[in-house]
């Protein structure tokens, strides 16, 4: 069995409830030898063998607690200004605003007497900086992944894409919230809040994760120096959110 054989193999059974516990140290062992560019081909051939988007989705997130700190010593090394340094400054922006959303979320739900009015400028300030992270997928949508998947690295920028999907909806409806707060039941607002604010700070932290540990890494590895330069400029005409290091 080749090395990426035997990573399909335990990708497939950490998917399985039954065995995971079984084969988590196993895992464990083995993933200390495996790059992104390999984890990304084991999971674009099972989807190709015919493994769902949500089921590898699901997947990624199991494996991901088994990779633990070896993915994060293998994060993308970059020089300043690049344009994955860039997309892993504007990360960094976000998880804060991330931390803030899942401060005023716990604040507000604590509330017993129906008032929130000292948070809401908070959580209009968060809602915006979340509407404008939609440059950055933008950027990674129309100028990165299109080149990974000419290169054949198809996988992992088809599940990013369906994660961007599920988050664009849920900051939408966190927009339209904040927009008709006066007239919204108390109750209301708060389950809405906890809905769609909750899904994205967990969800997202999860997507910045990948994106850092895994997709940046592969297309470090995969792509050369003149297609960085086109991503550049790609970037650079798309535009940049008012968060930006150095694009303000």
């Amino acid at each position: 069995m080749t090395t990426k054989d035997e990573l399909k193999h335990l990708l497939k059974a950490l998917a399985t409830e039954s065995e995971a516990g079984l084969v988590e140290a196993e895992a464990a062992d083995f993933l200390q030898k495996v790059d992104p560019l390999m984890l990304s081909i084991a999971e674009q051939e099972l989807m190709e063998e015919g493994v769902g988007q949500e089921e590898l989705r699901s997947l990624c997130d199991v494996h991901l607690k088994v990779l633990g700190g070896k993915l994060e010593r293998q994060r993308a090394q970059t020089e300043l200004g690049h344009p994955i340094d860039l997309l892993m400054a504007e990360h960094q922006i976000i998880l804060q605003n991330l931390t803030s959303l899942q401060t005023i979320i716990e604040k507000a739900s604590n509330r017993d007497n129906g008032e929130i009015g000292d948070l809401m400028a908070q959580l209009k300030a968060v809602v915006h900086l979340l509407l404008e992270t939609e440059s950055h997928h933008k950027r990674e949508e129309d100028a990165l992944f299109p080149r990974l998947e000419r290169r054949g690295v198809t996988g992992p920028p088809r599940i990013m894409r369906l994660e961007h999907d599920a988050l664009r909806a849920r900051k939408h409806r966190l927009g339209a919230l904040v927009e008709k707060e006066e007239s919204t039941a108390y109750a209301e607002f708060i389950r809405e809040l906890n809905d769609a604010g909750g899904y994205i700070v967990a969800n997202l932290r999860d997507h910045i994760f990948k994106e850092d540990n895994i997709l940046y890494p592969t297309a470090m590895q995969t792509l050369d120096p003149a297609e960085w330069e086109d991503v550049q400029a790609e970037f650079d005409q798309i535009g940049y959110c008012s968060f930006t290091p150095g694009k303000n």
